[in-house]
């Protein structure tokens, strides 16, 4: 049971009474998308688009995880949802040609050349592909090394996702879990 208190878990063993610390969040917190379920997304100025959730990564780093849900649109632009701690971001691929050498030895409040303009690195973290579900656009390996890095600059932000040979270059849109209407409800 968690002390209602301090956030403090304890268990009950054959031995009594063990302390096993506090969470700063839950385990897997329930999330209102799910591989296979489907409604309309509205996004931006633009109308409601209709979709399906096809997959999902799971992606773990030192302190927690988030995950990236594969949206397959009616229109033909698919795209990544990413929900953390019930914040949703839409991405948008961002086509470059920022190559994997180019991410060695970047650090926070670093430049990174993207296509010749010089952006500021905001965050770097390292991350683990944890799982996956569904039907994904990309080959995930179990365990596989993933550079996280958001860069700043021209007045937007962008994230990079790095792993092995591949970089992905997107831009962002913070989508409200009201943008969604589902068809099961």
């Amino acid at each position: 049971m968690e002390c209602p208190h301090c956030s403090n878990w304890i268990y009950v063993s054959g031995n009594g009474w063990i302390s096993g610390g506090s969470f700063e969040h839950a385990l897997d917190a329930p999330s209102m998308l799910r591989v296979g379920r489907s409604g309309r997304l509205a996004s931006g100025t633009g109308s409601a688009r209709r979709f399906v959730v096809a997959g999902r990564l799971r992606i773990t780093y030192s302190d927690g995880y988030w995950d990236e849900w594969w949206l397959e649109f009616d229109d033909g632009n698919h795209q990544w949802l990413e929900e953390d701690d019930g914040r949703y971001k839409l991405h948008t691929p961002v086509q470059t040609s920022l190559a994997p050498d180019q991410l060695k030895g970047v650090k926070v409040g670093g430049m990174l050349s993207v296509d010749g303009d010089n952006w500021f690195i905001s965050e770097q973290l390292n991350a683990e592909l944890a799982g996956t579900e569904g039907s994904l656009p990309i080959v995930a390996l179990p365990a596989e090394q993933v550079v996280c890095i958001d860069i700043m600059g021209n007045g937007e932000k962008l994230s990079v996702e790095a792993s092995g040979m591949d970089v992905s270059v997107t831009r962002s849109e913070r989508v409200s879990g009201t943008d969604f209407q589902w068809d099961d409800q």
